[in-house]
């Protein structure tokens, strides 16, 4: 009976956290760091490169804010209250945004629009740490990196979705997108669809955002949760704990150093696109969903790496990959952009390994009671170092640089920077002990003898049909 109850409450937990996460993605899409709305809007606002490396940096910022979610949810029995409160809160910031250019002049607007963002990020970053605890605790180690795959294969499609049908909507009032809805929609820019009317259109898209956010939280309140126990423990003894694990002391390395590669010319790459290959929404839409159906498509590989080979092989491949896919941005001008639709496949396999890895790799080597504890500390960690080259990257904008006959923007010089020391993550992640994990050597083995069975199976399927052929 108690098996039966546990695999109910896990049934529970997996379909209402997948439609929870449909809705939450969606309200990503459309409000959230990294979201080509939010940078569409911060450069309608007027945005400098310093202040899109603020922007990009916000993101990074909240996660320093992890740890308090670990404050305040310490003395209580249950996480999900707090969660619902902080996500809640977060998403009606949201509605703010639109309002924004009606309120304040351009050069003032921006500032704001920083600053609430920053607020809701944050809290959503500290709800993100106790909900990581919280989903452990629901579903098993020996299950969750497959649980997060599937999760994440569902809420791309709704992200993607809304993302379109919005980007669309948006494109019409711009009239310096050159995209692939000139060729469709002939009310460009005519009546109310006019550059004068795209704060309005901003307005539609938060509210909007804010609408699925909300929509979000009414399933994460129908989430099951077990009971946790109340922690007595002074806070700065259970912050000062997984410092003196050294396995852990050395994941915190690998995690800093990875994250400063990733920081590099990380606030550029939307409005590189917007910019400087003047595509539109939709055509970053594209790309995106490019992107996200080759993720999707891996994340079940992804998912048996993991469950399989271990979090730390499954990231030894993402970061080849890593590597790869900036390089690519070297060559890319507004003649060949199609190039970048190739990219995105790359990409997408890259990031769906990539962000499964940092939802699971703490939680594999963890102690289970600290958990969330861990986990508050690497964001914390991982935020900083991220958020000083996103920084470094907005303030010190390089110059543009000629390299092997390829003329290369500014922005290019940091795609190639940071492509290059991507790879060199290969160096802290060796240090890195995981209980369970195989070498990457074990998955090669895997992959060859697997490769080997497949063909024996393709070849043998020829022979037959070529028998049955001569025997007609």
């Amino acid at each position: 009976m108690a098996n039966d109850g546990r695999s109910s409450e896990l049934r529970h937990t997996v379909r209402f956290s997948v439609t929870e996460g449909v809705y939450t993605q969606i309200y990503i899409a459309l409000a959230s760091v990294g979201s080509a709305f939010i940078t569409r809007f911060a450069l309608l606002l007027g945005a400098m490169p310093f202040h899109l490396g603020l922007l990009a940096a916000i993101g990074q910022l909240a996660l320093v804010f992890q740890p308090f979610g670990i404050m305040i949810t310490r003395r209580g029995t249950s996480r999900k209250k707090i969660i619902i409160k902080l996500a809640t809160a977060g998403r009606a910031l949201t509605i703010l945004y639109g309002i924004l250019p009606f309120l304040f002049p351009r050069y003032a607007g921006i500032w704001v629009f920083l600053l609430l963002l920053s607020i809701s990020t944050s809290m959503h970053a500290m709800g993100t740490n106790a909900w990581i605890a919280w989903i452990s605790d629901m579903v098993p180690d020996r299950v969750r990196g497959r649980f997060f795959s599937w999760r994440s294969r569902y809420f791309m499609i709704g992200g993607l979705l809304i993302g379109y049908v919005l980007g669309a909507f948006v494109d019409i009032f711009d009239p310096k997108t050159k995209g692939l809805i000139e060729k469709f929609v002939t009310i460009k820019n005519v009546g109310f669809f006019s550059i004068d009317h795209i704060d309005i259109a901003f307005v539609l898209v938060f509210v909007i955002a804010a609408i699925f956010g909300f929509l979000g939280v009414t399933f994460l309140k129908r989430q099951p949760e077990r009971p946790k126990e109340i922690e007595k423990e002074h806070i700065g003894s259970m912050l000062m704990k997984p410092m003196r694990d050294i396995n852990f002391r050395k994941f915190l390395v690998y995690s800093f150093w990875w994250m400063l590669a990733l920081g590099i010319g990380s606030p550029f790459w939307q409005p590189f696109m917007i910019q400087k290959l003047h595509m539109s929404l939709v055509d970053i839409q594209i790309y995106g969903t490019i992107s996200a159906v080759a993720a999707i498509l891996a994340l079940r590989p992804w998912g048996m790496i993991i469950d399989r080979f271990g979090n730390k092989t499954a990231m030894r491949v993402a970061i080849i990959l890593g590597g790869i896919n900036p390089l690519v941005w070297l060559f890319i001008n507004t003649n060949n952009t199609w190039i970048l639709y190739l990219e995105a496949m790359t990409s997408g396999i890259m990031w769906s390994g990539t962000n499964i890895v940092a939802m699971n790799f703490v939680l594999s080597i963890a102690p289970r009671e600290r958990r969330q504890i861990y986990s508050g500390i690497l964001g914390a960690f991982s935020g900083t170092a991220m958020m000083v080259t996103m920084l470094l990257s907005g303030f010190f904008l390089p110059g543009s640089v000629e390299l092997f006959g390829l003329y290369l923007h500014p922005e290019q010089v940091l795609f190639g920077l940071t492509g290059l020391l991507r790879w060199t993550a290969h160096i802290p992640l060796s240090w890195v002990q995981e209980p369970r994990g195989q070498p990457l050597g074990a998955l090669m083995y895997y992959l060859r003898q697997s490769a080997k069975v497949r063909i024996a199976q393709f070849v043998g399927l020829i022979i037959r049909n070529g028998r049955n052929y001569s025997n007609r």
